[in-house]
C-alpha cells in the first residue's frame, strides 16, 4: 500500500491529517522529538507538537521523555488491537439495543458514495433540523466549513445541538453546541430523532435512513456514547 493510501486509512480511523503523518514518521524514526518528526513529516513544528499530543491522548504514541520532549509510536499491532476492541465494543452495545422484531413496513437504508454527494445529504439534513441534532465525529468530519456553518444556523433556529468529538474537533464547533469529548471513528448524525446517517469521517461514503423506528434504536446508541463520553 502506498504511503498516501496508508495516511488516508489512518484518517478514516479518526486521526487528523497531521496526526496520521506524525504517526507514520514516528513509526519509522523509532523515537524522536517534535522537531525531528515535523521535518520528516514535512509539517510545521507547532503542528507537530499538537499532533503528537493528540496521538498520545488517543493511545497511538507514548511520551517517553518530558525534557527534551520525546515521543515513541505504539506498535501497529497494539493499535490494531485497540481499534478492533473499540469496534467490537461498539457493536456489542448495538447488539444489546437491537430488536429482532420486524418492522411493520420494510425499511430502506440508502447508501451514498462520494464526498460531494454525502456532504450534500448532510447539508440537507442539517438545514431541515427543527428540534435536535446529535453529531458524533472525529475532527476530520468537521473540516468542511459548510457543516460548521449549518450547525451554527441550526442553533440560531433554536435547535438543540449536541456533539461528541475528539479534542481537536472541539475548537471547530460553533459556540452554543453542548460538547463531550471522546475518540470516534465514524461520522454519525441523528436529526430530530427520526433521520439517522452513519458515514466515514472523510465523507467518502454513508448510509442514511428516514425512519423514527430505526432512529429510536440509533438514538439509544448515541445516548450510550454520550453518557460514556467526557464532559467538556
Amino acid at each position: 500500500m502506498h504511503r498516501n493510501d496508508v495516511l488516508g486509512e489512518l484518517q478514516n480511523l479518526g486521526l487528523t491529517s497531521y496526526e496520521a503523518r506524525c504517526y507514520v514518521s514516528l513509526a519509522s524514526l523509532g523515537q524522536a522529538d517534535p522537531g525531528r518528526v515535523a521535518e520528516d513529516a514535512d509539517i510545521p513544528k507547532p503542528s507537530a507538537y499538537t499532533a503528537l499530543r493528540g496521538l498520545a491522548s488517543k493511545g497511538w504514541a507514548d511520551l517517553v521523555v518530558k525534557k527534551p520532549t520525546t515521543y515513541r509510536a505504539k506498535e501497529p499491532s497494539s493499535i490494531k488491537s485497540m481499534v478492533e476492541a473499540r469496534v467490537e465494543e461498539t457493536f456489542d452495545a448495538l447488539g444489546k439495543l437491537y430488536s429482532p422484531q420486524p418492522f411493520q413496513e420494510a425499511e430502506l437504508v440508502y447508501t451514498i458514495r462520494g464526498a460531494e454527494k454525502v456532504l450534500a445529504k448532510v447539508y440537507e439534513l442539517l438545514r431541515g433540523a427543527r428540534d435536535s441534532v446529535m453529531l458524533v465525529t472525529p475532527a476530520i468530519g468537521l473540516e468542511d466549513a459548510k457543516v460548521v456553518e449549518l450547525l451554527s444556523g441550526a442553533l440560531g433556529r433554536g435547535v438543540k445541538v449536541r456533539a461528541i468529538c475528539d479534542e481537536e474537533g472541539v475548537g471547530l464547533l460553533p459556540p452554543g453546541v453542548d460538547i463531550r469529548t471522546g475518540n470516534q471513528i465514524a461520522f454519525d448524525l441523528l436529526v430530530d430523532d427520526k433521520v439517522a446517517l452513519i458515514g466515514l469521517p472523510d465523507h467518502s461514503a454513508c448510509g442514511w435512513i428516514d425512519s423514527p423506528a430505526v432512529a429510536s434504536h440509533f438514538k439509544q446508541f448515541t445516548e450510550l456514547l454520550w453518557n460514556t463520553s467526557s464532559p467538556l
